[in-house]
């Protein structure tokens, strides 16, 4: 089995040396002014543990911490114009509200993860693996977070029989250990999304309405987060804007003023296009709500101007 730890910066391993192309645009002629819901996202909490980055997990930073327990299963693809990754990733995280980790300075800054004894996605045992102490802009050796469950299955090199497919029910298992009594639980993928257009390493320019067009049906939630990415930081991907889509079948208009919101200047920004089937509920013996997601995730790697 490899390594998992470091996940939080997998897409940092791969660097964009192709040449850029200009974007070509057909807009579509019809969208209800309310098909999009944009929300500006919180500046990132550099001293919180960051257990995955969003293109990776689908979650916010601030969703991270309204649901300190998610069980995940993601099917991502990450194209940086010139390469393409794509991995499988399944999480169980139960974080213990009654367990706090506080930094040097006496700020909490994470909670220790709960055992849960044997844990499976679907019949594939998810090993029980110590989170790294890692934040936004550090990493302490030696240190861990607790427990938490995980598999990576990434491009030719599998774990066990485990890949992500769309269409397919995932059952989340556990016997549960302490105060958390066993559990079972449900969810269903959505399909594949696949971006078609823009394509990745193509020329974006914020004074100009973008197009963006996939294939396959989205989930229960559909969304489009972008963020900026700086390879050389600790972790790359920071997210600045969730655009939320309400309507559209296999396209939307972002408009202009949507890139212009973007204020951190010219460069490399990842677009993460997530579609979600999501669950909220409670298992035994956790006092907190249980985040159940299953998501179709496609990065694509853009220049804007």
């Amino acid at each position: 089995m490899r390594s998992l730890n470091f996940i939080l910066v997998l897409l940092a391993l791969f660097w964009v040396t192709g040449c850029q192309e200009n974007l070509p645009v057909e807009l579509a002629t019809e969208q209800s002014p309310t098909a999009l819901e944009v929300k500006v996202l919180p500046a990132i909490d550099p001293n919180l543990i960051v257990d995955a980055s969003i293109d990776t997990s689908g979650l916010t930073q601030a969703e991270e911490l309204t649901y300190p327990a998610t069980f995940l299963v993601n099917g991502v693809k990450t194209d940086l114009g010139t390469s393409r990754s794509t991995f499988s990733y399944s999480r169980m995280l139960l974080n213990d509200k009654n367990a706090p980790i506080s930094s040097d300075l006496g700020k909490v800054i994470g909670y220790l993860g709960l055992d849960i004894g044997k844990a499976k996605v679907n019949s594939v045992d998810l090993p029980k693996t110590y989170r790294p102490l890692r934040t936004y802009t550090s990493f302490t050796p030696g240190y861990t977070a607790g427990p938490s469950y995980m598999l990576l299955d990434q491009n030719d090199q599998p774990i066990s029989d485990f890949t992500y497919a769309p269409r397919q029910s995932y059952r989340f298992r556990a016997d549960g250990r302490g105060k958390v009594g066993s559990f079972e639980l449900a969810v269903q993928s959505p399909e594949e999304i696949t971006v078609v257009e823009p394509r990745a390493g193509s020329v974006v320019f914020r004074d100009e309405d973008l197009q963006i067009r996939w294939n396959g049906a989205i989930g229960s939630t559909f969304r489009i987060l972008i963020s900026s990415f700086d390879p050389k930081s600790n972790i790359p991907v920071k997210p600045l804007l969730e655009v939320g889509v309400k309507e559209g079948t296999n396209s939307i208009v972002l408009p202009a003023k949507i890139l212009k919101g973007i204020q951190t200047g010219e460069g490399r920004f990842l677009f993460s296009v997530v579609s979600s089937n999501r669950i909220r509920t409670r298992i035994p013996g956790y006092p907190q709500d249980v985040l159940v997601q299953a998501s179709s995730i496609h990065n694509v790697l853009l220049w804007l101007k």
